[in-house]
């Protein structure tokens, strides 16, 4: 669908009813993931919807949803989510558009006491949000009787295929009315998502919101290298030159999080953590109190972040490099939304040179190098397992990957600066 797209809800094929409610909620003008995903998916369409976290998806696949559905005390509508934030934050958004027409949304997820989500089966829900694992508890005990579904939707499809829910959602997939809308939404469709795809879908038409638009423009990159040993003082820096402004900073263990959040309060910032490793009702209040800006920077690993819906963070710090270019895409689409400006700081160390230049790639321009005052900043050469001489030749040269000159052993790991 390569046409222009429709400029408001205004303009969409939607009834009156509807339209009032996302015009009362300040939803006027679509995301473009919302403009070409909306249309098609009234069409009865099933659809793959290829996009970040923060461009606007859930509204893609509820707003159709709930054009068309008609409350009638049956499950019609279920949303598959990785994480509990997600799920809470997609049926929050259900509810804010669905109540006002009548429609009822139960939001299930493990972690917490079963009684009461069955209380809210017992209402007899029209859409179910849900985790897989969840969701298959309530099919497994019959709780949950989606034999009159009429929409699935998989969103955030390859998280669900990191964290090892692939066979969850095969298995849910497999219990549910073959005459359904499926819409599938994710970042990446790496192979066992694209055989999803064609296993429990029909002739899918895919929207791609291209790489290069989904950075915002308002957003300002940069990048400090410097030796692993120095990265928590670099980040003590970054932090210090931003003091005041609401930050969220990615590491890439859990571990990590707790402590970097400690040294950071060290440093007199009021800092708190979020990861897997925390319960969920902490991880909840730990939620709540970034998002209204009691506790004004945040520690987190991918996987949690994923439920964070924050619109006016001022700065992403990736302290660790991410594994791929998608998901500094997802990173940093965390901040610089709304029109507002933002600032994407990232640490890279030795041992980075090939992370740094798949992202630098997908954005298709060089982050600009700065300095910190009084850290080192060492030489930026080659990928690491090109660094030493002889290191193409055979395993042997793989053996000592990332241990450029004067590394030693340890270097490889310290390079990476993922601290255990």
């Amino acid at each position: 669908m390569k046409d222009s797209l429709l400029t408001s809800f205004a303009e969409m094929p939607l009834r009156d009813e509807l339209r009032q409610v996302l015009a009362r909620a300040g939803f006027e003008t679509p995301t473009p993931i919302q403009a070409r995903c909306i249309p098609l998916a009234t069409t009865g369409r099933d659809i793959t919807g290829v996009a970040q976290t923060g461009t606007g998806k859930t509204l893609a696949f509820l707003v159709p949803i709930l054009d068309a559905l008609e409350p009638n005390d049956d499950v019609q509508a279920m949303v598959i989510c990785p994480t509990r934030e997600l799920a809470q934050q997609v049926g929050t958004v259900a509810r804010d558009i669905g109540e006002p027409l009548g429609v009822k949304t139960a939001v299930l997820y493990g972690g917490t006491a079963l009684g009461g989500q069955q209380s809210e089966l017992r209402e007899l829900p029209d859409i179910v949000v849900g985790t897989p694992g969840r969701l298959m508890d309530f099919l497994s005990s019959a709780w949950l009787r989606p034999r009159r579904l009429r929409w699935l939707v998989l969103d955030e499809a390859d998280r669900m295929l990191d964290m090892g829910f692939i066979d969850d959602v095969v298995k849910i997939c497999s219990r549910l009315p073959l005459s359904r809308q499926t819409m599938l939404f994710s970042a990446t469709m790496p192979p066992p998502i694209e055989e999803l795809t064609s296993r429990f879908m029909y002739e899918p038409e895919v929207v791609r919101i291209d790489a290069q638009t989904r950075v915002a423009a308002g957003v300002d990159h940069c990048l400090y290298w410097v030796q692993g040993r120095d990265k928590e003082k670099a980040l003590a820096a970054v932090m210090d030159q931003h003091r005041g402004k609401k930050a969220l900073i990615f590491t890439a263990t859990r571990e990590a999080t707790s402590e970097l959040a400690s040294r950071l309060r060290r440093h007199g910032h009021e800092v708190i953590s979020l990861s897997s490793l925390h319960s969920q009702n902490n991880r909840e209040r730990a939620l709540d109190a970034f998002r209204k800006g009691d506790v004004p920077v945040m520690v987190a690993t991918d996987v949690a972040a994923r439920g964070i819906d924050v619109t006016d963070i001022d700065l992403v710090v990736n302290f660790d490099l991410p594994r791929g270019s998608e998901e500094y895409i997802h990173r940093v689409g965390r901040t610089g939304r709304a029109e507002r400006a933002g600032s994407a700081v990232s640490l890279g160390a030795p041992g980075d040179e090939r992370k740094l230049a798949e992202i630098e790639k997908m954005l298709g321009e060089p982050i600009p190098r700065k300095h910190l005052p009084g850290i080192e900043t060492p030489a930026e050469g080659q990928p690491a397992w090109r660094g030493r001489k002889g290191g193409s030749r055979g395993g042997g040269g793989r053996r000592n990957a990332g241990r450029g000159k004067g590394q030693g052993r340890g270097g490889r790991g310290r390079g990476r600066g993922q601290k255990k």
